[in-house]
């Protein structure tokens, strides 16, 4: 990941800005606990009806688009009600794979090439809902039944790893749940194929209580919706 500089910087607190009220983190979690839930519910009862595949089907594609595509959207909806009120309008950070691509195509000009980076960033999409898949795909591939915790213990030093330094860090100990719900759910003698979901469906419980864990935070912090004076870092 590029290095955007401190994080005391007024980007970089935009940045950190976006996760101070968990929603990001619940959206993206709500939305792997529908997937991962909802397959393995699929697997476990083996539908035969055209109408219940086609609405397991619907059900994935619709987590699916909440993560990946509207999962924006939907956060800048629920902070316009929830945060913004309170604690006023910040720019929300853009994608560091965005970032990038603009940057590269400064980089072949003549003029633009010196401009200093956009610091308001983040990689969240990458380093979190990345890792829940990488750990989807380790649990299938490595055999039953150990599969399910050593690919949840990999998700938890990733998420500690990669967020370390960034705009929202994880404490060691947060990140401890994970190796040990893929260690119950050992015990449960699931399939190769359920593993792979089990796995999803723990990181988007796991996701979404650390958001829920913050929001609540926020809103003792900030239990009014005050008007405040807005920023557009």
């Amino acid at each position: 990941m590029t290095d955007y500089g401190p994080p005391d910087t007024p980007s970089r607190r935009a940045a950190a800005y976006w996760f101070i009220d968990g929603l990001p983190e619940i959206v993206a979690g709500l939305g792997f606990v529908a997937l991962g839930g909802g397959l393995l519910w699929f697997h476990q009862i083996q539908p035969h009806s055209w109408s219940v595949r086609a609405a397991f089907l619907a059900l994935g594609l619709i987590s699916l688009s909440v993560i990946f595509v509207y999962d924006r959207s939907i956060t800048l909806l629920l902070k316009s009600h929830v945060t913004f009120p309170r604690t006023g309008y910040v720019r929300p950070p853009s994608d560091w794979e965005q970032i990038s691509q603009r940057e590269t195509i400064m980089s072949l000009g003549l003029e633009g090439s010196r401009r200093v980076p956009d610091q308001n960033v983040t990689n969240f999409r990458g380093s979190t809902v990345g890792v829940v898949i990488c750990g989807q795909v380790l649990a299938g591939l490595i055999a039953k039944p150990i599969g399910l915790p050593i690919a949840m213990s990999a998700v938890a030093v990733l998420l500690y790893a990669l967020h370390r330094k960034g705009e929202r860090p994880y404490h060691w100990a947060s990140v401890l749940p994970l190796p040990a719900a893929g260690l119950g759910a050992m015990f449960l003698n699931l399939g190769q194929d359920d593993n792979a979901w089990a796995a999803v469906l723990i990181g988007g419980v796991w996701l979404s209580a650390q958001g829920a864990w913050r929001l609540l935070g926020y809103l003792r912090r900030h239990p009014n919706c005050e008007p405040v004076e807005s920023s557009r870092l």
